[in-house]
């Protein structure tokens, strides 16, 4: 009996899809893998009707118009028989024991949900020689609530990208049932954040541990480095409908709200250079229209940019353990 069902959003990645979906049907434990072209303009879906054609743990469906990862994660996730789920992303890819690793910590723990340190790697770079994403040291296993989850996604806590909302943790599909969780259709950038986060205020109990095997590839193209102002706004829209949540604890809230001004932030910002690039008034007015906080962010970073001074801090060039050193795996 298959025990998990790797669930895997694919876009034109008929170069890599392969590698992806191999590591899932590699697994230590029986698996199912489903994965959902979300109308790619390239070969993938004839590759992926190919690969199902061949493997009957595989099934591969497309979807009727393009709609997004979260689409994709969601027609998927309406597809799950097993008793456990896991996202993996079509540029990434996983080692062989993660999944048995992950299933027996969350099964000892009766846990909803189980995210493992990603070990992110460039292109062609070998595990051993990548990053953990969270930590630098072993961690054993971190048990996680709303309120420090949604710190631990600010670079003022955990470091520049540190965030712990890019994890892909396995997930109790009775949990997702009971709540009829989904993920948000509408956000393209920052919709696994917002599902965690939603998960969590929901009562789900979560731990993060150490790695188990999830290699993140940092691809150029990736859309969290460019991504419109639009999608900016989407996750200001995710920030206040989660404090909308009833039986929120005040700590809870405090760190939404903290989340919600960074976002706010960065939005308006991003509105402000958009409305002076297209000599729009209305965009610039858009951006002050913003809690006083925010607005006097705006205005003193335009201040330093007309000035021809840096509008951030640079960030700091930390050293970084290799995954070899840090994450408790045989790595090569």
């Amino acid at each position: 009996m298959e025990q998990v069902t790797v669930i895997i959003p694919c876009y034109n990645a008929e170069a890599f899809i392969r590698i992806a979906i191999d590591s899932a049907l590699n697994q230590t434990v029986p698996v199912k893998v489903v994965v959902v072209d979300d109308c790619s303009t390239d070969a993938s879906f004839a590759l992926l009707q190919s690969m199902a054609e061949a493997e009957p743990r595989l099934t591969a469906v497309r979807q009727p118009r393009n709609g997004g990862p979260s689409a994709a994660r969601n027609a998927a996730l309406r597809l799950v028989t097993t008793p456990w789920v896991v996202n993996l992303d079509a540029d990434d890819y996983m080692l062989p024991d993660r999944l048995r690793r992950l299933v027996a910590h969350g099964e000892a723990q009766k846990l909803d949900f189980v995210a493992d340190d990603v070990i992110r790697v460039e292109p062609g770079q070998s595990p051993g020689n990548g990053i953990r994403v969270w930590k630098d040291e072993l961690i054993g296993s971190v048990p996680m609530g709303l309120a420090r989850f949604v710190r631990e996604n600010l670079a003022k806590y955990c470091g520049p990208r540190r965030e712990i909302g890019y994890l892909k943790p396995l997930m109790r599909m009775e949990f997702l049932r009971q709540n009829t969780l989904f993920f948000r259709e509408d956000m393209r950038l920052a919709e696994d954040f917002e599902f965690y986060a939603r998960s969590l205020a929901l009562g789900a109990r979560w731990e993060v541990i150490d790695p188990c095997g999830y290699i993140a590839v940092s691809m150029p193209e990736s859309l969290s480095k460019a991504y419109p102002t639009s999608a900016i706004g989407k996750m200001v829209e995710g920030d206040e409908a989660l404090l909308k949540t009833p039986g929120l604890s005040s700590d809870d809230r405090a760190a939404l709200k903290e989340h919600l001004h960074y976002t706010r932030t960065d939005y308006a910002w991003r509105t402000m250079i958009d409305g002076v690039r297209a000599k729009s008034p209305g965009l610039v007015l858009r951006a002050l229209m913003q809690p006083p906080a925010v607005a006097g962010k705006v205005v003193f970073r335009m201040v330093k940019h007309l000035l021809r001074l840096p509008i951030l801090p640079p960030l700091p060039d930390e050293p970084r353990k290799t995954a070899r050193e840090s994450a408790g795996l045989a790595l090569t």
